[in-house]
């Protein structure tokens, strides 16, 4: 009986937390749609598709978390197929922050586009986010918390190198099946010269910081939420803290 209250409470929040996502999604999508019907024009348009992939991550991060916690016969493969899907496509939620940079006066009020951009931002690293609590959750219940927080900052910490792959070197997620020699060359390339790259180093650690501190507050969002359940709430044994 309390299993199948579990379960049911389990899926309700995350059909919760779905809604609240998709509800971002849509009002940013709205934005976009306006400012198009406003300006006549198409500025801004490849927004939509990097939220497209930011809900790569996530989509595979609630299959793999569901699927673990489901116990099928092939549930050990899935979840490592959906893992790396996850955490091939991570890079692409948060990098929808380094999209301000093309904010610039045009034939629409900056302030739109300003909150335009910041909308677009925020719910692509929420995404991210979101999706590593799901996976860290997963690595929590196999091999216990200490190493789920090494996989979780360690997963921010190629997120961050990602991100700048892919803004300063216009690399893609799908390169590393196209192009992996010449992505390989790349990275190897900063890190035999590292004095030479800098920009690599410092935008991948300032950027890193900004997602540790961003994920520390949703975890300890989480665990708060826990703690002022009502006495006869059954709390889920994947807690991170």
């Amino acid at each position: 009986m309390f299993g199948l209250a579990n379960t049911e409470q389990r899926y309700h929040r995350q059909l919760s937390v779905l809604a609240s996502l998709i509800f971002a999604t849509a009002f940013c999508t709205g934005l976009l749609a306006m400012r198009m019907a406003y300006t006549r024009g198409y500025m801004y348009i490849g927004l939509a598709w990097n939220l497209f992939l930011a809900w790569l991550p996530v989509l595979s991060s609630f299959a793999g978390y569901n699927l673990y916690r489901g116990r099928l016969r092939l549930s050990t493969f899935l979840v490592l197929v959906s893992a790396f899907i996850w955490l091939l496509f991570f890079p692409n939620a948060p990098y929808l922050v380094t999209d301000i940079i093309h904010l610039h006066r045009s034939n629409a009020p900056i302030w739109y586009d300003l909150i335009l951009l910041v909308a677009f931002a925020w719910t692509g690293t929420f995404l991210g986010l979101v999706s590593l609590y799901l996976m860290q959750s997963v690595v929590n219940r196999m091999i216990g918390p200490l190493a789920s927080w090494i996989f979780a900052l360690g997963t921010l910490a190629a997120g961050s190198f990602g991100i700048y792959l892919g803004r300063f070197l216009r690399w893609n997620s799908w390169d590393i099946f196209t192009n992996p020699s010449l992505i390989l060359a790349d990275v190897l390339e900063r890190l035999r010269h590292p004095m030479d790259h800098l920009q690599t180093f410092v935008f991948s650690a300032v950027f890193y910081l900004f997602l540790v501190a961003a994920y520390w507050m949703l975890v300890a969002m989480v665990n708060l939420g826990q703690e002022t359940e009502p006495p006869d709430h059954l709390p889920e044994p994947e807690a991170l803290a």
